[in-house]
């Protein structure tokens, strides 16, 4: 265990408010997917982690999926945070996304199989879906025309999407995003 760690959530519920509580569990399980990937995400492990008792990180998140779309949460956060600024080229924006969504190919897997017995991250998955769709029709919505702009974006996520789920190295992806950004939006 690492006592950097277990001092981030002690062994009593009076000495830490929740969310600097909540915040060490999404911490730990965040850095446990970040390593492993969510064959890593233990509930136990991280209640090791920290120096409390399994039933401590279950009091705060009813499953290990809760704590699973928590993680994820933050991740998304974090990586919205990076984001590249809103004066930047459409191409430069995309591709950011895109590479940040590569590197979680195996997460993104993860959520796919587990939404399939899992409504939390069932949920999680429409939601993400949902916000993907909603971020790609913003930045299009001046570049192209309201009748086509529902299926340019749902080309450009099928394109995306292929383009993660096929075996390239980020120089292909980004020869893939870039071509097909420029022959839909111009």
């Amino acid at each position: 265990m690492s006592s950097e760690y277990a001092s981030c959530v002690p062994r009593t519920r009076t000495e830490l408010g929740r969310e600097a509580k909540v915040g060490a569990i999404v911490d730990a399980a965040v850095r446990r997917l970040r390593d492993g990937g969510f064959e890593a995400l233990s509930v136990a492990g991280i209640a090791r982690e920290l120096g409390v008792a399994q039933n401590a990180v279950y009091w705060y998140f009813p499953s290990k999926d809760h704590l699973l779309v928590a993680a994820l949460e933050q991740m998304l956060r974090e990586i919205h945070a990076r984001k590249p600024p809103a004066d930047r080229a459409l191409e430069t924006k995309v591709l950011f996304f895109v590479e940040q969504l590569a590197a979680m190919s195996d997460l993104r897997a993860a959520v796919r199989d587990r939404a399939r017995s899992s409504e939390v991250v069932a949920d999680f998955a429409r939601n993400l879906d949902l916000l993907w769709r909603r971020m790609l029709t913003n930045v299009l919505r001046r570049r192209v025309a309201e009748g086509e702009l529902e299926p340019t974006v749902e080309m450009l996520l099928a394109t995306f999407q292929g383009a993660l789920l096929a075996d390239h190295t980020p120089a292909e992806r980004e020869r893939i995003v870039r071509f097909a950004l420029k022959r839909l939006v111009g």
